[in-house]
């Protein structure tokens, strides 16, 4: 008796401990990045030793236009970052919604992993790194690419009261 007593003992502490590992984590969320936040800036960051022909590519006519739209209030980029692990993009030029993404995301090492099935690229937000983060300001960075070594963009988020 006591020989099935010990049995069901271990079979319960492994069904336990196999529910445990099957639930879905719960996503590492730092809670002041919880909110609606809107851009207010786009930039970049090079390093000094920036070789003149990557400098001059700098001037990209595209995010001189939307960070043009941006202080113009014609562009808006929302992010609303949720507690659950979830979050909502969109992108609008005017009434116009340019973009619309859905994902989920979590923080490991100030760094942003995200995914959003239905987006082109996976996320907009995957592998960026929060430089900063307040109560007010959040900070993003992600390297441009191979057209641009060494550059990352840098994208000013304010909190949407």
């Amino acid at each position: 008796m006591r020989k099935n007593l010990l049995k069901a003992g271990s079979y319960w502490r492994h069904l336990a401990a196999a529910l445990l590992l099957a639930a879905p984590a719960h996503a590492q969320v730092p809670a002041e990045l919880l909110g609606r936040w809107e851009a207010y800036e786009i930039g970049f960051t090079v390093p000094n030793a920036l070789p003149d022909s990557v400098r001059d590519r700098l001037n990209d006519p595209s995010t001189a236009d939307l960070n043009h739209a941006i202080a113009e209030g014609t562009a808006h980029l929302r992010v609303e970052f949720r507690a659950d692990g979830g979050y909502q993009f969109t992108v609008t030029r005017g009434e116009e919604v340019v973009q619309a993404e859905i994902g989920t995301y979590s923080v490991v090492k100030d760094r942003l992993r995200a995914s959003s099935p239905s987006s082109r690229n996976g996320s907009s937000f995957d592998g960026h790194q929060i430089r900063k983060l307040s109560r007010r300001v959040l900070l993003l960075a992600f390297p441009v690419g191979e057209y641009m070594p060494g550059v990352d963009e840098e994208v000013e988020y304010r909190r949407v009261k």
